[in-house]
């Protein structure tokens, strides 16, 4: 639950259609009612019923909270521009307003300093005093944990939706409609690894109107879509059975908090089917919200004979952030085919696509993934964990799951994607990511050669061509002036020499894209004019990290991670609704560990509520390879103005490595730096000033309007 002026908010259950209409009252039908006989000739008409009265109460469940517009006696005025080059210096905070409300930690309703080196004049600080609200619930309400049979809708017997699409297709169908119902399918495609495929499809809509389910039996992918222009899938249910996680209640806790025994609960895969090692999620019986960070590398083996108790064996490092309680739930990755294709939906090489209203409510890994995909729109789609009474089977404890990794998910993007009125709940990491690729500078023959040797991120060929415009970052993390591609033979390559191979021995990196260490080939680039870098810069082609994108009217979270993770130029972020994130709310950043591209500029940051962000809500930063924050420059005319940021961690906004910064009128409504992960103690110089809103390093100009 959440809370805006008092009135509860339940967003547990709220559709898009109820989103479009959250300024509509509820309203109790009217009736009335005739009694009519016929005596003596003489009609009489007795009226029984009187018209009820239109209800309009503030106990709408569906409301979700509106934007509070800055005060109106705040007069605006003048601009100011200063350089920041430092660390910390006592300087007000910029573009802030400031609500005085109870919190945990005590806000500061005066100037705040901000990391930077000379004092400036006062930027953007308007105090204003708002009435107590009530404390800040759990967004969903405990549900009981043996679960009733739930209402299903009705099957359609086992309908071949692959054959029924392809029939259409061949008969010239432009709109083809799904027929409704539940339709379990198997996987018939890529070696049974594929539930359905869709490939060059040109100009069609296909059509669940809502109505119609593809539960998938394999927790493999469920849909791929290859080559296609201008597709439409609309109104289309995807799930699991079995599903692709299980969960299980905490019995019992070691001592040491390294071993939970846990008992796999009635309705969800067996003990048997989950993974060996891997991470696991832990959520609070009381509440069904997280209540621990995510546990990474956990090993799980069966407590006995039964199959229905294992042993779940944490790391050391674990037992510091450990907050599970006996009766606690557990969610485990879990699987019953050998070698998943992962996610949920995957595009690949296409433009013009349209996820209209389709719901996903699990998957083996990312609920949406595009690849090489251009001008993609995702309108009133969802991936949600799924409601007890909407559930396909009866089950001991309801989900507590949607997604195994991110909800939506674009990569390489020329033109970037749209997402409006999505959804994204309940996943195991990211609710939104944008990026693209980085691959290695491993060699820079001379200073006056303009050809280079690049290494691809996970020994994979590099995704650049010819004509392409290509963003260079030093080792630090220093962006340098872009470049063109004037020639690039993927078909060519070299053999590391030692420098190259010591290299890349000693850098850490996450994930699948440690196969980069052990990289085999080099390829050659050359480039418009020559560059002096030195090994482990980075380069990615600008026409492939999903610029242009925009993020409009979403709700993201709670999840285990970041609301969204954007790194992309020419962006717009607005109007979105992001909580309970166990990470950053939105955060703008490119990361070297991934190789993920790339750095931001023309970005718009507006109009969104965050509540209840672990880590810095807005985050905008850049570091080199060696973990050291990147000079200004990374990131470029980057606007942040008339957010709200409700009950977060502190700082409110970060900023580094950026030139060009605007700040105006954003407003932060309490503090609680108890959120913050033990891991990111130290980050945004929150040793130094635990309680300051803003936080400014490498920032070459700040801009801001302030109150006279």
């Amino acid at each position: 639950m959440t809370e805006d002026n008092n009135t509860t908010i339940d967003i547990e259950k709220a559709t898009l259609e109820q989103k479009a209409a959250l300024e509509q009252s509820e309203k109790t039908p009217t009736y009335t009612v005739f009694y009519r006989g016929c005596a003596l000739a003489l009609l009489i008409i007795v009226i029984t019923g009187i018209i009820l009265g239109v209800s309009s109460t503030n106990n709408d469940p569906l409301k979700l909270p509106q934007l509070r517009p800055a005060p109106a006696t705040t007069k605006l005025s003048n601009s100011t521009e200063a350089p920041i080059t430092g660390q910390t210096t006592s300087a007000p905070t910029l573009g802030l307003v400031i609500t005085t409300v109870p919190t945990s930690a005590p806000v500061k309703a005066t100037e705040a300093p901000i990391s930077q080196t000379a004092p400036d004049p006062p930027l953007g600080l308007v105090t204003t005093t708002a009435p107590t609200s009530a404390p800040v619930e759990a967004t969903t309400a405990p549900i009981p944990a043996v679960m009733t049979t739930p209402t299903l809708p009705p099957t359609s017997g086992q309908l071949d939706v692959q054959a029924f699409i392809d029939a259409k297709v061949a008969q010239g169908e432009t709109h083809i409609i799904i027929p409704p119902g539940r339709h379990y399918i198997d996987p018939q495609h890529n070696n049974g690894k594929v539930h359905l495929h869709l490939q060059n499809l040109q100009d069609i809509v296909i059509d669940g109107m809502g109505e119609a389910e593809i539960v998938c039996t394999k927790t493999t992918r469920a849909i791929t879509l290859w080559g296609c222009q201008n597709v439409t899938l609309k109104g289309l249910i995807v799930d699991y059975d079995p599903l692709p996680f299980s969960q299980g209640r905490i019995e019992s806790i070691s001592d040491d908090q390294l071993k939970l025994t846990v008992s796999m609960i009635d309705g969800y895969p067996a003990a048997d089917s989950l993974k060996e090692t891997g991470k696991i999620e832990i959520y609070d019986s009381a509440t069904d919200e997280l209540t621990t960070p995510t546990y990474y590398g956990v090993t799980v083996g069966m407590a006995d004979e039964s199959g229905k108790n294992v042993i779940v064996t944490k790391k050391p490092n674990h037992v510091p952030l450990s907050a599970e309680k006996v009766g606690d739930i557990v969610v485990f990755g879990s699987s019953n085919i050998v070698n998943p294709i992962p996610h949920a939906i995957f595009a690949k090489d296409s433009a013009g696509l349209l996820f209209e209203g389709v719901k996903v409510y699990a998957s083996n890994m990312f609920g949406f993934l595009e690849n090489d995909c251009t001008s993609s729109g995702y309108i009133g789609s969802v991936v949600d964990r799924r409601l007890p009474e909407d559930d396909i089977k009866q089950r001991g404890y309801r989900r507590l799951r949607s997604a195994n990794a991110d909800a939506f998910h674009s990569k390489h993007a020329p033109i970037g994607p749209r997402f409006q009125n999505i959804i994204a709940r309940y996943n195991a990491d990211d609710g939104i990511a944008v990026n693209g690729h980085y691959h290695l500078i491993s060699n820079v023959p001379s200073s006056l050669d303009n050809t280079i040797r690049v290494i691809g991120k996970n020994d994979e060929v590099p995704n650049l061509s010819e004509g392409d415009m290509v963003e260079l970052v030093k080792y630090s993390g220093e962006r340098i002036e872009n470049a063109k591609i004037v020639s690039f033979d993927s078909e060519t390559t070299y053999a590391l020499d030692q420098a190259e191979k010591d290299f890349l021995g000693a850098q850490t990196f996450s994930g699948r894209v440690k196969l980069t260490n052990f990289a085999t080939k080099v390829y050659t680039v050359t480039l418009d004019r020559a560059i002096d870098v030195p090994m482990g810069s980075l380069i990615a082609s600008t026409n492939r990290l999903g610029n242009g994108f925009r993020v409009e009217d979403c709700i993201i979270g709670p999840n285990r991670a970041r609301g969204m993770l954007l790194k992309a130029s020419d962006g717009v972020v607005t109007g979105n609704i992001v909580q309970d994130t166990w990470l950053a709310g939105i955060m703008l950043a490119p990361e070297y560990s991934w190789l993920e591209a790339g750095s931001g500029t023309n970005l718009l940051i507006a109009n969104n509520t965050i509540t209840r962000a672990h880590d810095v809500a807005i985050s905008v930063h850049a570091e080199g390879g060696d973990g050291t924050v990147a000079p200004a420059g990374a990131h470029g005319r980057i606007i942040i103005e008339d957010n709200r940021i409700v009950d977060s961690s502190m700082p409110a906004i970060a900023v580094t490595s950026t030139s060009e910064l605007f700040l105006f009128q954003n407003t932060i409504e309490g503090a609680n730096n108890d959120y913050v992960p033990g891991w990111k103690r130290e980050d945004f110089g929150r040793q130094e000033d635990p309680g300051r809103q803003i936080y400014l390093e490498n920032v070459a100009s700040v801009r801001s309007t302030f109150a006279e």
